[in-house]
């Protein structure tokens, strides 16, 4: 303990004796071990209110190397600037920093542990009393005892027998776009202010984003090769479930792999395209601003509401959702996590009728209930269910006085009997607009009211009419805990979390913390566990009961027993000072309620340690309510643990010595949260006081969100396969069977993405098809070496061609040298040992008129280039380009419109735009000619590139894939997808007008993997060069340098690409 008490001490001490002027500035790209991310760390001076603490600069225990100054931390671990309330409102600057902070990176990594892996940190060294509820005991922050480089995944304890296999997720709002986007509406990046009146930021209005971490016992573990990148340090001690004992060893071998995925809706599709938010804040929006904004959101977005699916989660019929409450549900992969589409269950799901976002299973039935709340227009609220194979009922409508409004629903019950649903004092009155107020508002006019509908005792479906039953006050519930039939008296019981109106004054725009003290004074709205008895016979309200006084939500219960009597329930404890201070949810411990005796057990997280939404998995075979584990995110804010502590700082003495004997840490370190790490932890649901069983170290962040799922294994569709087995099969396959080229040979499924292409190429005039001043004529064959389109009676197809003096000097060499040296080739180097690999370097995108007109360009001057493709989503190549601009004295603002972007080392020239870029590359590499009319500048040059790009159409070049498309139309704007990053650049032969090489070059822009493009349009002399290498021309032609690989065929490509460096690969057909 005194060692923690130490590091943690000493982590602060150097947070305050760093100077504020001279901080560390970090920017960072993913690397190729387990998704890593590479950190170079500079110095620069800037202003106090623009200081940025750093994690890597603090570190003690892995400095730099001194040979390469580099080092390796999680880019989403740097701490941000604190915001400013009067910028961003006091919610939005709240909601935007510390561990709230927008997560960027799509990761996938792996660990393996259990089994007869060597033992790491036993989970009683690193808390020796087993209990994590005291100041330091586990402490886990900069100093971390709990792993030795932040990027990597651990196991401390051990995964207990007994545990299921099955996938972990959670999901929460997530901003896409960095923070300067959510300022007060009209002042941030490109918003269109509309005027009337304001508009903040709200929590609720980000994209969701999904955090997954799955189990796998694993059968057959022999291939050590293909999962040595998985072998991280994992532990293999004793299961510590009822008491701290070491006498039963965990023999099971597992792989647990984490992942996190953005939910790729329409306006995440849109807006990221634009990059610029196209929806106007409606939560926190004032009266005056709210339907203008919502106006402006239709036309510019499609929707009043935005699409964002960021709140809670469901698995049922073979589908994983993601839901919100106002729009339908959003189908995703359950195994990989990639978006689907909009789901409607095959045109059932009326369009009108949202999808709840906490729909529930019918105890008897098994079929899941549902209600939909459209807060536009009416029917405002609908219900109905769906069986196992996804039939759904008849969607029964309850109609509403559409010119008085709505009431706001967001939970219900379904018990063996009943649908049991619930109307509190949150109402939607658009009259009130006139007034200059907000829509929606807690209303202490309105009385509660829960709705009873009688299920159909054949179907289970709610077929009655529902009845009424006034709750006689003013009340506000989000979560549910429970409902039941009373097996004696036959009355309904409900419980929940009952806050009155808690959390919508908690969470407006400003104002917001002294609205909290007030409420945490009074003491009658906070969020608390709540009993409601009601007769059915009568429709009388029997009793309503404060059950604990604990400030709670997020409560969950062993799902099995939901809709019947049920003893135990488990929720987040508040931490008020975090609200009241930092006007900041979050929860400091786990609550487990006992509700037939009134007693509680908690589990408290540790001094700067706050947990997530809590899923409780059953033991195998379990009989006991509470026989199994909860499972939870928990986040360590590290340094700023004691400075958000309200006891910690709270409680000094004359010298500014807190009472756990460490200094005060200025409020201005709070925002290094972002710094800390984050674990998945399993709690043993019989004895929470003991502490984890296991800590299971993330390899990023997992911001506060809001709900937690658990699919078992059964209820999981294998979509993927581990990626260090596919990559290692996919070389095995080519190596053993290399795809031979076949003229023209179109794949399954790929004839509607090559018609598209097509379509672009034509709109575009064939521009890269011929290489400048092509012209053919027939000659004598005088030599058999060098490629010819047709040869036939002695004669052949040659090629004329006019290239610049650099590049033809280029060529005579070539050709002097007779050893197939090619200029550009990254894969040779020259005879004194130098890389070979082109001077150009270009930034660009597929699906960019402008970028399409530079490679147009390439192709036709016959110009090797280095590509680090930037698809839409993106952030490893688009955070080396953020640097490259900053550093060549280009203001950052708008990312899309600093594509393309070149750099020529041979020149040191940089240069933003196709009209510099084109009129660059003919200037030095045609000797100063005048570009092409396809590609130069002009009238609507950059429009007509973009409409061409635009019609390639959604098409999938992918051939059968159940992964799915992440495309979204209109197409020609393409969607990163997370991979592995390759060690070298790989290296395609293609030309920028064939359909066949445009397929290639998308998947590498999809993948983003860094690529060495080598022209062969006609006329080109690589094409004899490529000839004389493989002993054929076909392009496309792909050499990866990381496997020895090369390969012809745009579908066998593309099938290796995603085999190899997708981070889910696709399972293949056999």
């Amino acid at each position: 303990r005194a060692s923690s008490e130490n590091k943690l001490r000493a982590s602060i001490s150097r947070h305050d004796s760093r100077g504020r002027g001279t901080p560390s500035v970090s920017t960072g790209v993913i690397s190729r071990d387990a998704l890593n991310t590479f950190i170079e760390t500079t110095t620069e001076t800037v202003d106090d209110d623009e200081t940025q603490l750093s994690l890597d600069g603090d570190r003690s225990r892995d400095e730099p190397n001194e040979r390469s100054q580099q080092i390796y931390v999680d880019a989403d671990r740097v701490a941000l600037p604190s915001l400013a309330d009067s910028e961003f409102g006091e919610h939005a600057a709240a909601f935007l920093s510390g561990n709230f902070q927008p997560l960027t990176e799509e990761l996938t990594t792996s660990v393996e542990c259990g089994g007869d892996l060597e033992d790491d940190d036993d989970l009683l060294d690193v808390a020796p009393s087993g209990s994590f509820s005291e100041v330091f005991e586990g402490f886990v922050g900069i100093d971390s005892s709990l792993s030795d480089a932040p990027e990597q995944m651990r196991v401390v304890g051990t995964v207990p027998p007994g545990f299921p296999d099955g996938k972990f997720s959670y999901v929460g709002p997530n901003p896409k776009f960095d923070r300067s986007h959510y300022k007060k509406w009209g002042t941030g990046p490109e918003h269109v202010d509309v005027g009337f009146g304001e508009g903040w930021h709200h929590w609720f209005e980000g994209d969701g984003m999904v955090y997954a971490v799955d189990f796998e016992k694993m059968n057959d573990c022999d291939d050590g090769e293909a999962n040595a990148s998985a072998k991280k340090a994992c532990s293999n001690v004793s299961e510590k479930m009822h008491l701290n004992s070491r006498s039963n060893i965990n023999h099971t071998r597992r792989l647990i792999t984490y992942r996190n995925r953005y939910v790729r809706t329409n306006s995440w599709h849109d807006e990221l395209k634009q990059d610029k938010r196209l929806f106007a804040p409606l939560m926190n929006a004032s009266g005056k601003s709210f339907l203008p904004h919502a106006v402006s959101n239709f036309l510019r977005g499609g929707y009043f509401l935005k699409d964002s699916a960021n709140t809670a989660l469901a698995s049922y019929g073979g589908k994983m959702l993601a839901l919100q409450d106002t729009m339908p549900p959003w189908e995703i992969d359950g195994d990989s996590l990639e978006t689907k589409g909009a789901c409607d269950f095959d045109g059932q799901l009326p369009f009108y009728v949202p999808f709840t976002a906490h729909p529930k299973r019918a105890p008897d039935t098994g079929n899941l209930h549902f209600f939909g709340f459209n807060p536009v227009y009416p029917p405002h609220i609908s219900m109905g269910s769906l069986d196992p194979d996804l039939k759904m009922s008849n969607v029964k409508a309850l109609w509403h006085n559409a010119l008085q409004g709505a009431t706001f629903m967001h939970d219900f019950c379904v018990t063996t009997k009943r649908v049991v649903l619930f109307e509190g004092s949150m109402n939607i009155r658009p009259l009130r607009m006139l007034s200059g107020q907000h829509p929606l508002r807690y209303d202490q006019t309105q009385n509660a009211r829960f709705g009873f509908a009688a299920r159909c005792p054949v179907s289970g479906d709610a077929t009655g009419e529902v009845t009424w039953i006034d709750c006689g006050c003013h009340q506000m519930v989000y979560h549910f805990i429970n409902a039941w039939e009373d097996s004696v008296t036959g009355n309904v019981v409900v419980v929940g979390v009952r806050e009155d109106g808690f959390f919508h004054g908690a969470l407006q725009a400003n104002g917001t913390r002294k609205w909290i003290k007030d409420a945490f004074e009074k003491g009658e709205a906070t969020p608390r566990v709540h009993r409601w008895e009601i007769d059915p016979a009568t429709n009388e309200m029997v009793s309503q009961t404060w059950l604990f006084e604990d400030i709670v939500e997020v409560p969950r219960i062993n799902d099995a027993f939901a809709g019947v009597k049920n003893q135990f329930a488990y929720a987040g404890r508040v931490h008020e000072s975090s609200l009241a201070d930092d006007a900041q949810l979050k929860f400091d411990a786990v609550v487990k309620f006992d509700l037939d005796t009134g007693q509680t057990d908690v589990y408290e997280h540790g001094v700067g340690r706050y947990g997530m939404e809590q899923q409780f998995v059953p033991r195998q075979g379990a009989v006991d309510e509470d026989d199994g584990w909860l499972v939870l995110y928990v986040h360590d804010e590290a340094a700023c643990a004691v400075a958000c502590d309200e006891f910690a700082c709270a409680e000094s003495d004359e010298n500014g010595v807190n009472g756990v004997g460490l200094p005060q840490t200025p409020r201005s370190l709070c925002d290094t949260a972002a710094t800390g790490r984050s674990e998945c932890v399993i709690l043993n649901a019989k004895d929470l006081r003991g502490g984890p069983v296991a800590r299971i170290a993330l390899p990023s962040r997992v911001p506060y969100g809001a709900h937690a799922h658990w699919t078992p294994k059964e209820d999981e569709v294998k979509t993927t396969v581990t990626t260090g087995n596919a990559s290692a099969a996919a070389a095995r396959r080519v190596a053993e069977n290399p795809p031979k080229p076949k003229m023209f040979a179109v794949a399954e499924g790929t004839l509607g993405a090559l018609a598209g292409t097509a379509v672009t190429g034509l709109l575009r005039g064939a521009s890269g098809l011929f290489v400048n001043g092509w012209r053919p004529w027939i000659g004598l064959d005088t030599n058999k070496n060098q490629y010819a389109f047709v040869r036939l009676f002695g004669g052949r197809f040659v090629e004329a061609r006019k290239l610049g003096s650099r590049r033809e000097m280029e060529i005579a060499e070539e050709e002097h040298d007779g050893s197939g040296f090619v200029f550009g080739d990254a894969l040779s180097v020259d005879d004194d040992g130098n890389s070979n690999a082109p001077s150009l370097l270009l930034y660009e995108r597929e699906g960019c008129g402008e970028c399409k007109r530079v490679r147009e360009t390439l192709s036709m001057l016959d110009l090797a280039c280095h590509l680090r493709p930037c698809p839409l989503g993106a952030t490893k190549h688009r955070k080396l380009l953020d640097k490259a601009l900053l550093a060549n004295g280009f203001v950052l603002e708008n990312k899309n419109k600093k594509l393309p972007y070149l750099e020529d080392a041979s020149t040191g020239a940089a240069l933003v735009g196709a009209d510099a870029i084109v009129g660059y590359l003919y200037d030095e590499y045609l000797d100063g000619s005048a570009p092409s009319p396809l590609v130069r500048s002009g009238f609507l040059a950059n429009l007509r590139a973009q409409f061409a790009a635009d019609a390639r159409g959604a098409g999938d070049g992918s051939g059968p894939n159940p992964t799915g498309a992440l495309r979204k139309g209109p197409s020609g704007a393409y969607y990163a997808r997370p991979s592995t990053t390759p060690t070298k650049p790989l290296q395609l032969w293609a030309y920028e007008a064939s359909p066949f090489c445009s397929l290639v070059r998308e998947t590498l822009s999809e993948l983003e993997i860094p690529y060495v493009l080598m022209p062969c349009a006609r006329g080109s002399p690589r094409r004899t060069a490529l000839q004389n290498r493989t002993g054929t021309f076909q392009v496309p032609y792909l050499e990866d340098p990381n496997t020895g690989c090369g390969l012809f065929e745009s579908s066998e490509i593309v099938r290796y690409l995603r085999a190899s460096y997708q981070a889910t690969p696709p399972v293949e057909k056999a």
